[in-house]
């Protein structure tokens, strides 16, 4: 337990204050469906395995912005909040290093990142993927296809399929609104797409 908190302590830095228990209230960096439900927890935080649910907080203000795996709730875990106040131009530097500190301490995939706090924090030039809708990804999609190299396909049957790839694409993201992850992955890398062929 006291080595997760000291490698989150070393990951921050200086500056930010900690205490055992819950965040405070505010807006999630995590979208809500990848939180894990703290009930999950209740059976491994007894085995003194040393599980700790850490928070880390920015706030400006009367506005935070909170990075956490866990949904908040009162559970038999050990609990741990970082927090530090931010004057309101540093949101964005702030919300970046919340996001910096999920991918690459916490391992959390980009995707996973709630848009609306990017928007708010004004980085969606910096992580235009999280913020775009469907439509725009699959445009980048297209436009990512056009620039490959190969072989050049007549523009009328590239344009036909270009389109009903949309507008099964649509159909699919209508079903099932999970399937815009998939769609950004791929518009993201399109090789990775390839490997699973392979």
């Amino acid at each position: 337990m006291q080595q997760t908190i000291n490698r989150v302590k070393s990951w921050l830095g200086e500056g930010w204050e900690f205490y055992w228990g819950l965040p405070p209230s505010g807006v999630y960096l995590l979208k809500e469906e990848y939180m894990v439900d703290p009930r999950t927890l209740d059976v491994k935080c007894g085995g003194g395995d040393g599980l700790v649910i850490v928070y880390v907080v920015a706030s400006f203000g009367s506005v935070n912005v909170v990075y956490g795996k866990v949904k908040p709730f009162i559970t038999r875990c050990p609990t741990a909040t970082f927090t530090r106040s931010f004057k309101r131009d540093m949101i964005k530097s702030a919300v970046k290093l919340l996001i910096e500190f999920a991918t690459t301490a916490d391992g959390v995939s980009i995707f996973q990142i709630n848009p609306e706090v990017v928007r708010f924090a004004g980085l969606c030039e910096e992580y235009p993927l999280v913020c775009d809708e469907p439509a725009a990804v699959v445009k980048k999609l297209e436009e990512r296809i056009a620039r490959a190299p190969g072989p050049k396909r007549a523009v009328g049957s590239t344009g036909w399929a270009l389109g009903e790839l949309v507008r099964v694409l649509n159909d699919v993201v209508s079903r099932d609104p999970t399937f815009i992850e998939v769609i950004k992955k791929v518009a993201e890398d399109p090789e990775r797409l390839r490997a699973c062929y392979v």
